[in-house]
């Protein structure tokens, strides 16, 4: 029984290691440099968020999630950023940190963009929070590897104030995560690398009308799991009231909505509304966004003519 337990056990880690890597979000679209590093730097003001989620309310240890990022353009050509993420499902958790370096050039009406990102990330597993019908002290184990693990990411950002088009792969190391029972039995699972393709363009609004439109989709893949897709659409009031639908593939339809608290500040909501087999076990899911944009330190060598629009200097809004 002990060894059919913990085959159970390494099998249930397998899956959920291989197939959710990278924590969830349904507000993607609204904090593109989780998944993408040439992302930095490319807004008009430095940008900073908080996140956080819960995920299929009423499921027992569901995945809960916390991040903290931060992205800005130094100087003309140069975008810093990185984020802080904590991330538990049931007797697992996941701590990270990234820092995130692109380079920003100017094309004749956009920018290309190309970034590099470092990672380093925590792995635990908790066997006290296992609960079994019968005892197997196989299963007792706590953390089995405390080291951190380094890891890479790189990106493509191709982009101006009305449309964005980007590539990026994640955990390009794939370093690999041990993990020992009791009885000496080891499984090393590698932390596999996801690719990213991710589009949209904004319908900024013209003279007589108050409000702007942004489509947008992301193509998400892992080896060993189906192709997600996901479908945005987005509307924007006077650049103070914001509403959106988005639908995952077999998966949930989000719905969103967001308001300016201030000038610099404003605050998201969504809520996830599962199409899956998961529905009968779950009431959806939660996400909430606080974001702060913060002007820019004016230098007298920035540009007078702004390429990311290709026409002469105009005070950009700001938007997330």
């Amino acid at each position: 029984m002990k060894k059919y337990t913990s085959l159970i056990l390494f099998l249930f880690i397998f899956i959920y290691i291989h197939a959710q890597q990278i924590p969830q979000f349904s507000q993607r679209m609204l904090d593109k440099l989780v998944f993408n590093p040439a992302v930095a730097g490319s807004k008009m003001y430095q940008d900073i968020k908080f996140h956080h989620r819960s995920q299929w309310i009423g499921f027992d240890d569901a995945p809960v999630t916390d991040m903290l990022s931060y992205n800005s353009m130094i100087g003309t050509s140069i975008g810093i950023g990185g984020y802080f993420i904590n991330d538990r499902t049931g007797p697992t958790k996941r701590t990270s940190f990234n820092l995130s370096y692109a380079y920003h050039i100017p094309l004749e009406k956009f920018y290309l963009s190309m970034g590099l990102s470092a990672n380093i990330m925590r792995y635990s597993f908790d066997g006290d929070k296992i609960t079994l019908y019968e005892n197997d002290d196989a299963v007792a184990m706590g953390i089995s590897d405390k080291t951190w693990k380094p890891d890479a990411c790189f990106g493509v950002f191709l982009y101006n104030s009305k449309f964005f088009l980007g590539l990026s792969v994640l955990q390009l190391f794939q370093s690999k995560i041990k993990l020992s029972f009791n009885d000496n039995t080891e499984a090393v699972v590698p932390l596999t690398r996801h690719y990213y393709l991710t589009g949209g363009y904004d319908f900024i609004k013209e003279r007589g009308h108050n409000y702007n439109i942004e489509p947008s989709f992301l193509l998400s893949k892992t080896i060993g799991s189906p192709l997600q897709i996901d479908f945005n659409i987005r509307v924007d009031y006077i650049n103070k009231i914001m509403g959106g639908i988005s639908y995952r593939y077999k998966d949930a339809f989000v719905l969103l909505t967001g308001i300016r608290i201030k000038k610099y500040c404003f605050l998201a909501y969504s809520y996830d509304i599962t199409v899956s087999n998961l529905r009968h076990y779950n009431s959806g899911s939660h996400e909430i966004i606080l974001s702060v944009n913060l002007p820019y330190y004016k230098r007298k060598n920035r540009p007078k003519y702004n390429l990311r629009n290709g026409v002469k200097q105009i005070k950009r809004r700001v938007v997330l």
